[in-house]
């Protein structure tokens, strides 16, 4: 899990789904803003994952994937798929600009 301070507030989460870019793979994809102090969000929709602990198990995966030093950038990262794998996280970490 990220310590509190490099999460999203649900404000920030607005804003970047608002004003962001855009990048995706298979399963999986991200919305972005360049910013100073890296933060990150991770969405899964009870689509994906009808119950609680799944939910979490796929936000704990995405959270523990994240490259060590984050990327310069707010990012909220939605799960389309429950197969979700942490090389895709990190392929789309590198595909950030």
């Amino acid at each position: 899990m990220l310590p509190k301070l490099s999460r999203l507030t649900a404000l920030e989460v607005r804003q970047v789904i608002k004003e962001g870019r855009s990048a995706r793979v298979e399963g999986l994809s991200i919305k972005h803003i360049a910013a100073p102090v890296p933060k990150a969000a991770v969405v899964v929709s009870k689509k994906v994952a009808p119950g609680a602990v799944e939910r979490n198990r796929l936000r704990r995966l995405i959270y523990s994937s994240l490259p060590s030093p984050l990327p310069s950038a707010h990012m909220v990262f939605f799960v389309q798929s429950p197969a979700v794998e942490p090389e895709q996280v990190a392929k789309l970490c590198s595909q950030l600009s």
